[in-house]
Formats: C-alpha cells, sequence, structure tokens
C-alpha cells in the first residue's frame, strides 16, 4: 500500500481569508499535527497583519527546515506576498489577486497601499482555484500566465466538494513539506508500530 510520511521538519502556516478564523474548513481539512492557523481581523488595522504574519514566519524559520506558507482568499494574497519576501514554497488557495478591486467594502485597505501579485517565486508555488465562472477566475486566468516553471495551477470544476477539496489540498502540502512516499507492506511490519511512528506526525 502506499502511504505519506510527514516530514517532522516542516511546518504549514496558514493565512484564512476575509472574515473567516482558524476554524474554517480549509485550514481544518489538513491531515498534519505541525500547523498553524492565527485568526486575525483584516477588517481592523489592516497594516497591522503584515507584521503579525511576519513575525510567525520569523519564529518558524528559525524551527524548521522546511516552511510552507498556505492561504485562502484574502489569506492566498498574503501567503504569496511573504512568500516572494523570503523564497517560500507556498499553497495559494482561490487567492484574492487584486485585493482592492475584488473585496467587497474594502475601505480597511489603506488608499495608499499597493498590493501587488507577484508571480515571479522560482520556489515551488501550488494554485488551486475552484472554477465557477466568475470575474475573480477570468482574472487569475488572465493573470497566472507565463509563470516560472515552478508553479503549478490546479483548476477545479466547480463541483468539487468540500471533501474533495481537502484531499486537494494535502495532495499538494504533501509535495510542499518535502514528505516521503513509501510502499508499506503490512504482511512485514507490525501494524501497531507502523500506526503509533505515522500518529506522531
Amino acid at each position: 500500500m502506499l502511504d505519506i510520511i510527514k516530514n517532522p521538519n516542516s511546518f504549514v502556516l496558514f493565512f484564512h481569508g476575509l472574515d473567516a478564523n482558524n476554524q474554517n474548513d480549509k485550514f481544518t481539512s489538513i491531515k498534519r499535527k505541525q500547523k498553524l492557523c492565527q485568526t486575525v481581523n483584516y477588517r481592523h488595522n489592516f497594516q497591522n497583519i503584515f507584521d503579525v504574519y511576519n513575525d510567525l514566519i520569523q519564529y518558524h524559520l528559525n524551527n524548521y527546515d522546511c516552511l510552507v506558507l498556505a492561504g485562502d482568499g484574502l489569506g492566498a494574497w498574503f501567503a504569496n506576498h511573504f512568500a516572494h519576501q523570503y523564497g517560500l514554497p507556498s499553497l495559494l488557495i482561490e487567492p484574492c489577486i487584486y485585493p482592492k478591486e475584488s473585496v467587497t467594502n474594502n475601505t480597511f485597505i489603506p488608499n495608499e497601499m499597493r498590493l501587488s501579485f507577484p508571480i515571479i517565486n522560482t520556489n515551488t508555488v501550488r494554485v488551486i482555484i475552484v472554477d465557477n465562472n466568475t470575474s475573480s477566475v477570468a482574472t487569475a486566468k488572465r493573470t497566472l500566465v507565463n509563470l516560472p516553471d515552478s508553479w503549478e495551477i490546479d483548476y477545479l470544476e466547480d463541483t468539487h466538494s468540500n471533501t474533495n477539496l481537502g484531499i486537494d489540498i494535502n495532495y499538494h502540502l504533501n509535495w510542499l513539506c518535502n514528505d516521503e512516499m513509501m510502499i508499506v507492506d503490512l504482511d512485514y511490519v507490525d501494524e501497531n508500530v507502523y500506526a503509533s511512528f505515522k500518529d506522531k506526525y
């Protein structure tokens, strides 16, 4: 049987979307023990969020060999921003590419802030977009072109269920975290020993 052994030196830092929290379904679907999603309020002191996330990244960079940034919606914009800044791998789930144009009631974003969506990160970047024929999908298809070879865009049909989306999220994170894929023959391995080893990670 094919199984995944989680890389113990990896950590997933997840940034949730607008008006969400650390109990959002995309974060809770991640099947890893070494993960964190810090609840923030984007609408309150938006500029301060940069400092909050930067401090989290700095802390975990010092503790793990492999730090992966992931995010959903507006959180994916932040994941991409910091992945470029620090040269980190990232998973962007339905990213908000142009926050000022696509976020409803965006008055919490200071007018002077330029929120670009860079696409030059040469580290591994995986992007998941649910293709539901909205303007945000059209923007993604227009923007996510001429990308470095390290980028992979995964367009999913609108009929994709939350369960299947969770499977896709974990699939991409397995690659980004450098997990080990193993073929395990339980006829030759003690199931209890194997299960306890696997549960550590």
